[in-house]
């Protein structure tokens, strides 16, 4: 269920999950979850667990799965994950430079239709990238 601007619950929930986001930001009229996606010094996704598609992202711009290219569940395809909490985009960065010797640039995004989420990510249809946040770790 999508909410408009001035409904600010604590927890989202719609068909396919529930989770508590960090904040509410009105994008295109709509009230949308945020929360933190971690990406290369280009913009790409990570290519975690060996994920050959690796997604190109635009700030300020919406990407979106097709209809058939989504999955809900916890499957790592059929979806873009973003990580619920900032702890665990730092997490992530840190990971990403020990082990990969990568730096990463970390954002906060609104989401579009959450598919699954867990404690510490959340699997959706689309992202944008709205802020860039300045702790991410560099080599």
């Amino acid at each position: 269920m999508e909410r408009r601007l001035g409904d600010r619950p604590q927890e989202f929930e719609n068909e396919y999950c529930k989770f508590k986001p960090f904040g509410w930001e009105e994008v295109d009229g709509v009230l949308r979850p945020l929360l933190f996606k971690v990406v290369t010094v280009n913009l790409e996704s990570l290519g975690l667990r060996r994920n050959p598609n690796i997604m190109r992202f635009l700030v300020g711009k919406w990407i979106r799965l097709p209809d058939d290219e989504i999955q809900v569940d916890n499957n790592d395809w059929g979806g873009i994950w973003s990580a619920l909490k900032l702890s665990g985009a730092k997490n992530l960065s840190k990971y990403i430079l020990e082990r990969y010797n990568l730096s990463t640039r970390t954002f906060q995004v609104a989401v579009d239709t959450p598919l699954y989420a867990n404690s510490y990510r959340v699997k959706s249809r689309g992202v944008i990238l709205l802020r860039e946040l300045n702790f991410s770790y560099s080599q």
